[in-house]
């Protein structure tokens, strides 16, 4: 039985570490059809749970089978949620109806109330900044892994001690060693996200840098495409921007840059997207937005940089002004759209400067 165990906790390990991996990676690729992703993922550990089922083994002189599909109900609820979870767990109460013997009715109940009883203990005390905490994961395995097989031992009529004392470490172990696993992967995924988000910002603005700014347009543009939606390109350039440096010093050219990175973090729609694309020329990403709505945004945005006071370092305050270019998705052609908002923006710097042109 220990082989047999051990060979259950092998699985699951492999099944975590290998979803994690997958599951990041399919997150990433479908982070706008969200309903999608957690479905495939209820789906998934769903058939892990079927997996644990048939790998499940019988007690030492005795038909009881142990098996830790439980653990696959409160792992998706853990890393994805409670929907996940609820998926998972009806494919695994369905699976256990239709692809393996009944045998006796009242072990069937018990197997089905540990998975019910695993979404809803999960569901209650997994989700949330406080998921880590071991007293939690400990009061879920009790509530559901160990609660039904203690009720339904005492209604026995002959139980075996050791026979149920086994079914409660196992469950215990096993619930164990998957609370471990899953805070490490959880933790490394933190760090994974933390400086992939460190390695795609700016360090003086916190906006995302030309690279990240790169990838963002792309997926951009291809879901604009598929879609048929508009979006529009808002380039932006500081006046003067060199005569900052020369009067008040680097620092508070600095200064001027990162507190620009906050205003237009603060000025945009949620889902829109800044980037400092090199030196003092900021790019901003409108989405589903039309060329005259750009526009219009496009000059509001200069007024509220041009009535906006800068501080410098010394507490001296300094006043700015910016020219802006706009360009818009379909009008412009997705090949040439960065070289037109490009092209506005010199049109606007030609013009006379603190000015917003469109093409």
């Amino acid at each position: 039985m220990v082989l047999e165990l051990i060979n259950n906790l092998t699985l699951t390990s492999t099944f975590l570490f290998l979803g994690n991996l997958l599951l990041n990676k399919v997150r990433d690729e479908l982070i706008k059809r969200k309903w999608f992703f957690i479905s495939l993922a209820g789906i998934v550990y769903g058939l892990f749970g079927l997996v644990l089922i048939l790998w499940g083994f019988h007690l030492p002189e005795s038909h009881v089978v142990i098996d830790l599909r439980a653990l696959a109900v409160i792992g998706a609820v853990y890393t994805v949620g409670r929907l996940s979870g609820l998926i998972a767990g009806t494919i695994i109460i369905f699976g256990r109806l239709f692809l393996f013997e009944y045998g006796d009715i009242d072990v069937l109940m018990v197997s089905i109330a540990i998975v019910l009883g695993a979404w809803i203990c999960s569901s209650l005390l997994l989700i949330g900044d406080r998921r880590l905490l071991l007293s939690r994961w400990l009061i879920t395995i009790c509530c559901s892994m160990i609660l039904p097989p203690v009720l339904f031992y005492f209604t026995l009529e002959d139980p075996m001690l050791w026979q149920f004392l086994i079914v409660l470490s196992v469950f215990l172990v096993g619930g164990l060693f998957t609370y471990i696993i899953l805070v490490y992967l959880t933790r490394s995924n933190h760090l994974f996200l933390l400086l992939k988000e460190l390695a795609n910002r700016d360090h003086l603005t916190g906006l995302h840098n030309p690279r990240a700014f790169e990838a963002l347009f792309e997926e951009t543009m291809n879901y604009a495409k598929a879609n048929q939606k508009s979006f529009s390109l808002l380039m932006i350039d500081i006046d003067y921007f060199k005569s900052i440096n020369d009067t008040y010093g680097h620092s508070s050219g600095d200064a001027v840059l990162s507190q620009m990175g906050e205003l237009l973090q603060e000025f945009v729609r949620s889902g829109d997207t800044c980037a400092r694309k090199g030196g003092e020329e900021f790019i901003v990403i409108l989405n589903y937005c039309t060329q005259d709505n750009a526009s219009h945004v496009a000059e509001k945005l200069r007024n509220v940089i041009e009535q906006t006071t800068f501080l410098l370092p010394d507490q001296r305050t300094l006043s700015i002004t910016v020219s802006i270019g706009v360009a818009t998705f379909p009008d412009t052609k997705p090949n040439v759209m960065l070289a037109k908002v490009d092209e506005a923006l010199y049109e606007a710097k030609r013009q006379g400067r603190n000015r917003v042109c469109a093409v």
